[in-house]
């Protein structure tokens, strides 16, 4: 059973740390969270880099979501892009801890 929470733990910080990270950038930029400008750019590869990285699982499913309504995709496509998305939270998420241990251990 700690491995279930563990695993849930993980999985809820990276949806937070991306989630808080999305919210943020639309913020800033007035517009829907996607892989585009100014998110994604090649002017700034570090900075898009580590914007998809964060914010990647939610840049990811707005994007199906936009072409599912625009009928270009289906169900599946979905579906398995938001299966992706939650993996890619979940990927996020054990950085996210790892880097809190790291920075926990550093002060104590």
């Amino acid at each position: 059973m700690t491995g279930v929470w563990i695993v849930s733990f993980v999985f809820v910080s990276g949806l937070v740390a991306g989630g808080m990270l999305g919210v943020l950038l639309e913020m800033w930029s007035g517009r829907r969270l996607a892989f585009a400008e100014p998110f994604v750019t090649m002017r700034r590869p570090l900075r898009s880099v580590v914007l998809a990285a964060f914010a990647g699982p939610f840049m990811l499913f707005n994007e199906a979501l936009e072409a599912f309504r625009a009928r270009r995709v289906g169900w599946t496509t979905v579906g398995s892009s938001a299966a992706l998305a939650m993996t890619w939270a979940f990927l996020t998420g054990i950085v996210v801890v790892d880097v809190a241990f790291f920075l926990g251990g550093l002060i104590s």
